[in-house]
């Protein structure tokens, strides 16, 4: 059952997908249609979920759903990857490469290979006191809008740049 992101309470689960480049407008409308009509469809052992989806920054897929609703199965999450890979196929992006980083230059936010990371990093073209990565490994709400974004040093990309 759809609902709108904001009106998921603090507490509910997500998951971030980090594409591998900024989406077009044409990649947005398919992947908004496709994860309309499968929340709409989507449910744990045929009790309806209810959960949403946010697009950020034309890079991150973020889906939300309220456990205190209905709780998840593993079969109910395994479906969600599943969409998620199928869109991968049908846009020609990727969202499961675990080694992309994304970060905040100036008002843009960019992405790139944890090594091209890491030498930006050790070339003084990003600062571990100032820019700020987005960290894609929370698993609530309430954590999306107080924790995504935080300076290098304060975060788990730290230890691959020191």
């Amino acid at each position: 059952m759809y609902t709108n992101f904001e009106e998921l309470p603090d507490d509910s689960r997500i998951w971030i997908y980090q594409s591998n480049k900024e989406l077009s407008e044409n990649h947005l409308d398919i992947i908004s249609e496709k994860l309309h009509q499968f929340i709409n469809d989507w449910s744990a052992h045929e009790q309806p979920l209810k959960a949403s989806f946010v697009i950020l920054h034309n890079r991150f897929l973020v889906i939300g759903v309220d456990e205190s609703y209905c709780k998840l199965t593993g079969c109910s999450i395994d479906k969600s990857t599943k969409l998620i890979q199928e869109l991968e196929g049908s846009i020609d992006v990727t969202f499961f490469d675990r080694f992309q980083v994304a970060f905040r230059n100036g008002d843009l936010v960019q992405g790139c290979s944890l090594n091209q990371f890491k030498k930006m990093v050790k070339d003084g073209d990003l600062s571990i006191n100032k820019t700020k990565v987005f960290d894609n490994m929370l698993s609530t709400k309430k954590e999306l809008e107080e924790a995504w974004e935080k300076p290098i040093k304060k975060s788990w990309h730290y230890q691959y740049v020191r």
